[in-house]
Formats: C-alpha cells, structure tokens, sequence
C-alpha cells in the first residue's frame, strides 16, 4: 500500500518525474545504440550489450533478493548521524546485506554461468563468425567472450568467474547501502523516490568493487571498460524506471517507484 494519497503534490510530481525519466530512459538506449553502431558497429552494440548484462546479472539478482531476505535489526542499530537522521533506516538490515547476495544472487548467478559453462562449445562460434566476417570493430578478442560469459579459459578462469560474481553481488549490496547513507543525508525518507541514485547506487557499488581484482591480475581479469560502464549507466535506471512507470500506467502498481 502506497504512503502517497492519489490527490498528494508530490505523488503528482513525482509520477511527471516517473514518466519523463522513462522516455528520456529510453532514448538515451536509443542514441547509444546510433552512436556504438556509427562509430563501430551493431554488432559492437551488441556485444556491449551481452557483456553488460552478464557483468551485472549478479548485482541485480542480489538487489532483488535483499528484499527477500531482509528483515531483522537494521545494520546502524537505530543510531543516528550529528545532522539528526538515521545512518541507513530500518529497511537496511544485516540480514539482507549478508543473505541478499549469499543466498540469492550469488548461487542463482553461479547457476546461469555453470549453464553458459556447458553451451560455451556453441556459443563462442557467433564471436568466432562475426569476427570471421570482419564486421566488428571494437570486441573482437575472443578472450574478452570467453571471460564473460565463462570467467575465461579453465581452470583460472572458473575462478575468475566465482571472484567476479561474489564481488558485483556483495558491491551492488554496498552500493546500496551507501545510497541510502546519501538519501538520509538528503532527508528523504525510507521508501520515497530518491531519483536516480535508487537506481544506480547498487550498480556503481558492483562497478567499483568487481574492478579491483583486474589490478591483481591483469591479462585475465577484465574490469568493465568506460563503454560498457557508459551502457551500464543507461541500462540500469532504465530498467527499473521504464519498468515500474508502465506497472503504473497499466494499473500493477499505486505509484511508478
């Protein structure tokens, strides 16, 4: 049940804010794609695309799964910050920085990438033809394939895989985490809209902690290059944003957030 009554302002405003990020959402899908495809290829588009989203699978199972398995004492104890707001709110709890990405994210991830494991035989013939073909320009290292799809070649790679998969999901749990550290200091309460910053915390967070390992070893742990990071940007609060506004629109949810 929605805080927000049908006839509140900020529920109004906040719907024009829900309406007009999901169509500014979806062009910028569509610009990135012209300009990939311009300056590259489709098939360059594609591939950071497909990279993307095996990257980032991970923190958006664990994102979903903290709702799950949340619940408990919150992890700031009930404490509040000189500025007289909570560090993080009852809806932060251990149970779901912990249990979101042990129970969920990481296990069901390990589960979908075992899957690419077995099909790996066939899928890396559509990088092998493309580049046979000569139409991509920018992915055209197999190795770079191999390692998302795979975590690269075996055995090293089946623990690149494992590395990469427990760091994205516990860093989109700390993401979010600092995002709600950010919305306390803003004085938005727990469950109101904090634009953007809802959408992107958790994924930065992924970002930034799954990258590290690409110092330690370098040649075979990649860190998410700046286009693949540029997509990720658009994609992650594009999903979440055109998602709920048309839930709303079609009537699935009180308000499009």
């Amino acid at each position: 049940m929605s805080e927000y009554d049908n006839n509140d302002p900020s529920k109004k405003k906040h719907i024009r804010i829900a309406i007009i990020l999901a169509l500014a959402c979806g062009l910028m899908i569509l610009l990135d794609f012209i300009v990939i495809s311009q300056i590259y290829s489709w098939p360059d588009w594609v591939a950071t695309l497909v990279f993307s989203m095996l990257f980032i699978v991970p923190a958006y199972l664990s994102n979903a799964g903290m709702v799950f398995v949340g619940g408990g004492k919150p992890i700031d104890g009930g404490k509040f910050c000189k500025d007289g707001r909570r560090l993080f709110g009852d809806h932060k709890t251990v149970n779901g920085l912990i249990k979101g990405p042990l129970y969920i994210g990481i296990p069901i991830s390990i589960g979908i990438f075992l899957l690419f494991l077995v099909l790996w035989p066939v899928i890396q013939l559509i990088p092998i033809t493309v580049n046979q073909l000569g139409i991509s320009k920018l992915y055209s290292d197999l190795k770079l394939f191999e390692f998302y799809f795979i975590g690269g070649s075996l055995p090293f790679g089946l623990l690149m895989l494992i590395i990469r998969i427990i760091l994205v999901s516990y860093g989109a749990s700390l993401g979010d985490l600092a995002g709600s550290f950010i919305k306390r200091r803003f004085n938005y309460p727990s469950g109101a809209p904090f634009w953007i910053i809802d959408q992107l915390d958790f994924a930065l967070g992924a970002i930034l902690l799954a990258s590290i390992p690409a110092f330690i070893f370098p040649g075979i742990y990649y860190a998410p290059d700046l286009n693949i990071i540029i997509f990720l940007m658009i994609i992650t609060p594009s999903v979440s944003i055109i998602a709920n506004t048309v839930a709303y629109v079609v009537g699935w949810k009180d308000v499009p957030w």
